[in-house]
């Protein structure tokens, strides 16, 4: 069970100033707390301390905080992590790339894409799914990997798509997707996507750092949640809770 942690303004009249239950949303269910806030620095950190604990002692190694929480290294040190947003991107990094173009003006018909990584897998030819049909040509670097997926797009869409790419091919690149822990390479001044472990390159700036989601009328109602709304869609999305193609990216924004 994930966790979910809910702060209160403090109500005098409350019998408690932790408490625990659990919350459902979208079908998934949380083993909720609530923490009443305190003025007190020390009352408000042994609180937090009692939150954790509770957690741990429910199996919860993965939470939800709300958004901006300074104080997910308490919740650390009784093994519960703060859930990320990083399946979500990935998930979702063929939609991303799509918007980022929009949103930089540039026509994909004139890009060319190239996709790295060290091996294909889902999140991976998902985006080359829905990247190749659109762009100029894509080039495609997975390990060695991917020669069947490749065939397919050329036989059955006539798309170009280059497999293993060199340095010199790579380097004409206008749009950078990298997964796993590919360094980017591409053409001076590209539209740089991280979606691995590497997020910063010297030359490169991260094209998408904040993205924006939006659902369908019925799920948005269900997830208007008092934490981390990304975390929240990634979790649901990991769970099956909600799909990929039920995700649209609004609007990409970069850090202030």
């Amino acid at each position: 069970m994930f966790g979910f942690l809910v702060l209160q303004a403090e109500n005098k009249h409350r019998h408690a100033a932790v408490q625990c239950g659990t919350k459902t949303i979208c079908g998934v269910r949380f083993f909720a707390v609530t923490v009443a806030q305190s003025r007190s620095v020390l009352l408000q950190k042994r609180r937090l301390r009692k939150a954790a604990k509770l957690m741990e002692r429910s199996g919860v190694h993965t939470a939800l905080f709300p958004e901006g929480f300074c104080d997910t290294a308490v919740f650390r040190r009784y093994g519960v992590q703060e859930a990320g947003e990083d399946y979500l991107r990935r998930m979702t990094a063929g939609a991303i790339a799509r918007r980022a173009l929009t949103e930089q003006g540039r026509n994909p018909a004139e890009c060319r894409a190239a996709l790295l990584g060290d091996r294909m897998d889902v999140q991976l030819r998902a985006a080359l799914m829905e990247i190749a049909l659109h762009v100029r040509c894509t080039m495609l670097n997975a390990g060695g990997n991917g020669a069947e997926i490749c065939s397919v797009l050329r036989r059955e869409y006539g798309v170009s798509v280059l497999r293993d790419a060199g340095e010199e091919q790579l380097r004409q690149a206008d749009l950078v997707l990298t997964f796993g822990e590919a360094q980017p390479c591409g053409a001076p001044g590209c539209l740089w996507l991280p979606f691995g472990s590497i997020t910063e390159a010297e030359g490169y700036q991260n094209g998408a750092p904040r993205v924006e989601y939006a659902l369908p009328p019925e799920l948005e109602e269900q997830v208007q949640a008092d934490c981390c709304r990304n975390a929240l869609l990634s979790l649901l999305l990991e769970m099956g809770a909600v799909h990929a193609n039920e995700l649209e990216v609004t609007e990409i924004m970069q850090n202030a």
